[in-house]
This record gives C-alpha cells, sequence and structure tokens, in this order.
C-alpha cells in the first residue's frame, strides 16, 4: 500500500510540476481530433494510397509486392500498427468517388478531391470508422511528439522552463501540424520516432551514457527507419553523438576504440534485428535494397534539370506550408508576409545568442550544434529530392526535424525579452498559437469542404431560365443560367444548375452532361455529383434547393456548330438511368436537352 501511495503521489508531483505540459497535451489531443473530423477522409496529402495500404495488409495478412499499393514502397511500420488496429473492421464496402469537377490545372473550386457520400457520416461504420480509428493513432503521435519536444527544451535548458513550454505550446498548436496529426500519413509515425531519438540523442549528451541508452537509441532510430526510410540520415547523428562520447571521454586509444566498438554495435544491432529484413526484401523482389525503381515509378519524375527558380518555389512551398496549405487551404497573402516578422526577429535573436553566449549554460551549445547539424541533414535533403520528383514543397517532408526548428524560434524569440519576462514570453506565444489553432480551421479548412448554401425558393426569381425538368420524381432542376450566348474553341462553358429535392435522397445520383454535334457524337461531356462536385445527393432533403456550377471546356478543336447539351441522371456505378417526367407524370425518355450551346470561329 505505502508503494501504491508513493508511486502515485511522485505521478501527482509529476504532474503538478509540470502543469503546463499537461495543458497543452490535452489542448492538442482535442484540437487535432476536431481537425481530424473536419478534414474530410481522403482530402489530406495522399490519404487515400496510405489508408488503402493499411487496409491491403488487413484484408490480405501480407505487405503488397510491386505496384499493388501505390505507397507500397513505404517501410511498414505505420501500416502494420494500423492494419493491427483495424483488421477486425469489415471494410469491404470501400468505394473511393473521384471528384470530376476538381481542376488539377485550374485554381477554382471546388477543392475537394473526392465526392463524400453518408457512408462517411457519424456513427461511423465500416471503412470510415477504420479510417477515424487510424487517424486517432496519428494524434496519438502527434501528442508523443510535442511530449518529446518539450523535454527535448528542458534537457537543453534546465533552468529555462519557459523555453520548454514555449516550444511544446508551438509544436502543439501549429495548425499544419495539426493538420497532418489528425490524418493517416506515415509522416506522424516518422516524426513522433525522430522525436523520441532526438530526446535520447540529448540525455546521451547531457551525460547519460549508460549503455542501455545507446541501445534504446539504436531501436527508435531503426523503427524510425522502418517509418520512412529517409529516416535512416539519423545514424549519421548517432555516428556523430558516439565521436564526442568518445572524445569527452578522452581515455585511451585502446579503451576508445573498445567502447566505440561496444556502442556501435548496440547503436546498430536493432538496425539488423528490426530494419534489416525489409531491405533484404527490396533486394530479393526489385534487386535493389531501397527498391528504388519502385520509389520512382510510384512518384511523378521531375523532367527537367532542378533551377534558382525550383529553390525559390520549393522555399515559399515550405514556407507556407509550415505555417498552414494544402489544396484550396490558403492564408491570405498578407497573413504569410505578416508571419515574416516572428522570422526575422528568430533570427536577430539566434545572433545575438550566438554572439553573446550569455544565457547558454554548460554544454548547450554542443547540443544546440547537433540539433542544428540534424536540422540541416533534413532540410538539405529535400533538394536531391526535389531534383527528382515533384511536389516536395510541403513542410511535413521537415517534421522528424520540427521539435528542433520549434525549440530554435522560442530560443531567438527568448533572446529579445528580459529573463524575467520569460513565463510571458511563452504564455504570450501559446496563446497566439492557440489562437490561430482555432481560426486556421473556420477560416480556412471549413469553408473549402462547406456544402452550398440552401437555397429558398423565393431566391429563384430572378434566374435567367426557369425550368422544370423531373428526374423520376427524386430531383427536378428548376432553372439554369449560362456564362454567355457563344464560345469559341478552348474556353469555359459555366452552366449554373438549381436544384430541388423532390424526396429525402438516400442515394448518390449521377449528372451526366453532354455536348451533341448533330451527327450524334459527343465533343465532350462530364458524369458527376449534380451539386457540382460539392454536395452528394444523399445528404439532401425534401424541399432542398441547391445551386451547382458545371464546368465544361470546349475543346480546342472544336468545330463552328451549335451542340445539344444534354442531361441525364443515374444512380452511382449504374446505367439505370432516371426517367424524365412531364407534368402528368409520363415517362418522356431518360435524356433531355437543356439548350443549344454555339460554339464560334475564334
Amino acid at each position: 500500500m505505502s508503494t501504491g501511495g508513493s508511486l502515485r503521489g511522485r505521478v501527482g508531483g509529476a504532474v503538478r510540476s509540470n502543469v503546463a505540459l499537461v495543458i497543452i497535451l490535452a489542448l492538442f489531443v482535442f484540437l487535432a481530433t476536431s481537425y481530424s473530423v473536419i478534414v474530410p477522409l481522403g482530402e489530406a496529402p495522399d490519404e487515400v494510397p496510405h489508408f488503402t495500404y493499411i487496409r491491403y495488409i488487413a484484408r490480405n495478412g501480407r505487405l503488397p509486392v510491386g505496384a499493388e499499393e501505390h505507397e507500397g514502397f513505404q517501410p511498414p511500420l505505420y501500416y502494420l500498427i494500423g492494419a493491427a488496429s483495424t483488421f477486425y473492421i469489415d471494410t469491404s464496402d470501400y468505394v473511393i468517388k473521384a471528384n470530376g469537377d476538381y481542376s488539377f490545372t485550374d485554381d477554382l473550386p471546388p477543392f475537394n478531391l473526392l465526392l463524400h457520400t453518408t457512408e462517411e457520416a457519424f456513427p461511423y461504420r465500416g471503412w470510415a470508422l477504420a479510417w477515424h480509428i487510424i487517424r486517432l493513432l496519428s494524434v496519438a503521435m502527434g501528442a508523443t511528439t510535442v511530449w518529446a519536444t518539450y523535454w527535448i527544451a528542458r534537457e537543453v535548458f534546465p533552468k529555462d522552463k519557459y523555453i520548454a513550454v514555449g516550444a511544446a505550446a508551438f509544436n502543439a498548436f501549429l495548425p499544419q501540424f495539426l493538420f497532418i496529426s489528425g490524418v493517416i500519413n506515415n509522416d506522424n509515425l516518422a516524426a513522433c520516432l525522430s522525436a523520441l531519438m532526438l530526446l535520447v540523442t540529448v540525455k546521451i549528451l547531457r551525460g547519460a551514457r549508460g549503455y542501455r541508452h545507446f541501445l534504446l537509441l539504436g531501436t527508435l532510430t531503426a523503427l524510425g527507419v522502418m517509418a520512412k526510410a529517409s529516416v535512416i540520415n539519423f545514424y549519421a547523428i548517432v555516428l556523430l553523438v558516439i565521436l564526442i562520447v568518445l572524445w569527452q571521454e578522452g581515455s585511451s586509444l585502446r579503451s576508445s576504440l573498445r567502447r566505440g566498438a561496444i556502442l556501435l554495435l548496440l547503436s546498430g544491432l536493432p538496425f539488423v534485428v528490426l530494419a534489416g529484413w525489409w531491405f533484404v526484401r527490396n533486394q530479393i523482389l526489385y534487386g535493389d535494397p531501397l527498391g528504388w525503381g519502385l520509389v520512382l515509378a510510384a512518384n511523378a519524375l521531375r523532367e527537367a534539370p532542378l533551377t534558382m527558380a525550383d529553390i525559390q518555389w520549393l522555399i515559399w512551398g515550405l514556407y507556407r506550408s509550415f505555417w498552414y496549405r494544402w489544396i484550396g487551404i490558403e492564408l491570405e497573402l498578407a497573413f504569410y508576409a505578416l508571419l515574416v516578422i516572428p522570422c526575422l526577429l528568430v533570427a536577430v535573436g539566434l545572433l545575438t545568442l550566438f554572439w553573446r553566449r550569455e544565457r547558454l549554460s554548460p554544454g548547450s551549445p554542443l547540443i544546440l550544434s547537433v540539433l542544428g547539424i540534424y536540422f540541416l541533414m533534413v532540410s538539405g535533403s529535400l533538394i536531391p529530392w526535389t531534383a527528382t520528383v515533384q511536389g516536395t514543397d510541403q513542410a511535413r517532408l521537415l517534421y522528424p526535424a520540427l521539435p528542433v526548428i520549434v525549440l530554435f524560434m522560442v530560443l531567438g524569440w527568448a533572446q529579445l525579452v528580459p529573463r524575467r519576462w520569460g513565463n510571458h514570453l511563452a504564455y504570450g506565444v501559446g496563446g497566439a498559437m492557440l489562437l490561430f489553432a482555432i481560426v486556421a480551421p473556420l477560416r480556412y479548412t471549413m469553408p473549402t469542404y462547406a456544402p452550398p448554401p440552401v437555397l429558398a425558393k423565393e431566391d429563384l426569381a430572378d434566374v435567367q431560365n426557369p425550368v422544370a425538368i423531373n428526374f423520376g420524381d427524386k430531383i427536378k432542376l428548376v432553372g439554369y443560367e449560362l456564362n454567355g450566348e457563344e464560345w469559341r474553341p478552348g474556353e469555359d462553358l459555366l452552366v449554373t444548375m438549381y436544384w430541388e429535392a423532390l424526396e429525402d435522397l438516400d442515394e448518390d445520383l449521377w449528372l451526366l452532361m453532354r455536348l451533341v454535334h448533330r451527327r450524334g457524337y459527343d465533343l465532350t461531356f462530364k458524369d458527376g455529383c449534380p451539386s457540382g462536385g460539392k454536395y452528394t445527393t444523399d445528404h439532401w432533403r425534401q424541399g432542398d434547393v441547391i445551386p451547382s456550377v458545371h464546368r465544361l471546356r470546349i475543346p480546342v478543336d472544336a468545330a463552328k456548330h451549335p451542340y445539344r447539351l444534354t442531361l441525364s441522371m443515374h444512380p452511382f456505378d449504374s446505367e439505370e438511368w432516371l426517367p424524365i417526367l412531364d407534368e402528368q407524370g409520363r415517362d418522356t425518355g431518360d435524356i433531355v436537352i437543356l439548350t443549344l450551346i454555339s460554339v464560334v470561329d475564334e
């Protein structure tokens, strides 16, 4: 009983002494979970192939080979954890629906890559339930990263607790980190393990020289490699730490060699045991331990040599996505510009620190140097990767070094205020970032994925072309508008439509739009959601009036001609076309000519 009481006392004491960390972690879990609910399934970076990789393992009990899965080149630890957590859930109902109204070339709405039906609605079930469980695992990994960031800062600056509080809060409330932590992505596990690796590294440099620390460092690094192959560069830090330890111990050459061999063995053996099989497997399957051919086949490759303009694009993309950025989610340019100010203050503060070194405790310059080297390694590796593939301007690729980044930022700011104001600085950083974290999804994320507005019938009084086209007593087109009277090749035909739900719909209906030549062939067509890619019909309720905008690009080789714009309606993945009913309810066929579209010469 006394032992239990003592343990509870120690735990309670730890919580009281680190109450700020507890609050930060609680707020992080709440916010990251909120982000995970707000962001529709599959809309985050590469989230669909990450999920299907996990689903493949859960359903087949083995790893994919070759191109069976798009992300199959990735080391499997994150996916094995996800599969172990969801294997018992029946995901046979999984269907992914690409949004045909999304444009990969035009920066125009809608910005959702996929269509989201009521199959994803709460209470979650089937594949959607599995998806959300894995997202919660990512939240836990993000919380671990925040926890490790706090303790890294405490180890480096044991007398300046406010630096740890500020760094943890900055990390926890960074909107882009919350965004990634709330979705399925193996970067979450890579960042989590990298943060733990950095924490053990700092402890060793602080004097924890027991063999178990090097074994733990080697184990975490091996697991990090199995989360994401790029983490393998951390072994350079492991080697550097061993050399520093040997140098600091100052033993004889023979003793140093023996000690170094043991430390190398302890650090390297976990790689052989935990990660070596993956590289042997790649060698057997692909003739290359890294499976590099598979990596290149799964990514969009850069077709021209890297230029200075490409480097500028990379820096600008990393800067914006460090704060908050994804498809359709973009801060105002003025806001990005305003955020340059705290970055410049960090630079001034760090220059002041390293020039004067007034606030550096013994040993901290060496530790900060090692941390800085790791940041340079992580960021520098993006240059050759950018020279190889496209789409590398995403700050999540820097997240293995995120604890270092936020520590240096708070450290830079701390140099510009008196030490007695340290707590105010930490609370200010935490409060400002918390406000940012709350506003970001409300202002930028939710509007991006919001459904179209539901109109009142009186809102249709001024519609250019009122009609009454009844599709199977389910949906009625009550009006439409065009963006012109004639169109030239290469221009966009925009059709604004107004729909009325005639009943509570429980199926996902699709609208087929065609521009048809008088000889019967299609000039162009589009098959997708009647709402223009924003709101599938199984969400519609009787009486809802839904506006939508549909874009049809006139082909550049289109001949001068009046083309028929025809409409047809069918359930998703079915060719059972809805009948078009007249005012007496009689079936008039399944195709209706809405209007004529005049294409003229350029």
